[in-house]
């Protein structure tokens, strides 16, 4: 099994957790790696059309976990482009996860996870779990470990 973990992340705390999540799956002795999307602006006022210059390939993955950042209480637009533009995720297991700044419940974490969802969806697959990480949360720690030990229990 091939683990994709799909990353756009602007000031490194998504990408973070991102390393962390792959460190855990290959302790567990999966073959996990971390592919960035990279967009050539990657300002949060960019609009569409994105032009990227890293387009992760979905299709060599059985699992796919999508992290973004939340901004402006939404899902990035460089991930909203992004899944726009990605192939079938017809068959493949898929997770995603969401980093934002603020710990308040009405920040965005949420409404970015459907976000991924719809979007997922629209490509043939399921979003089996999402999660989010609110970074100036006291709990941040506790919600990091919790989202690594479920996806690595459940792939």
């Amino acid at each position: 099994m091939k683990i994709g973990i799909i990353v756009f992340s602007k000031t490194n705390n998504t990408f973070s957790v991102a390393e962390r999540l792959r460190t855990n799956l290959a302790e567990k002795g999966l073959d996990a790696e971390i592919q960035r999307i990279v967009p050539e602006n990657d300002d949060p006022g960019v609009k569409p059309p994105i032009v990227f210059t890293n387009q992760p390939d979905v299709a060599p993955y059985d699992v796919v976990i999508f992290a973004s950042p939340v901004w402006a209480f939404s899902l990035a637009g460089v991930m909203k482009e992004y899944l726009e533009q990605v192939a079938s995720l017809q068959g493949k297991k898929v997770f995603s996860f969401v980093t934002k700044q603020l710990a308040s419940k009405f920040t965005g974490g949420t409404k970015a996870n459907r976000q991924i969802k719809s979007a997922v969806e629209l490509k043939g697959g399921t979003v089996e779990k999402s999660f989010i990480v609110s970074w100036k949360n006291k709990k941040r720690e506790a919600e990091i470990t919790s989202l690594i030990a479920e996806i690595c229990n459940a792939v």
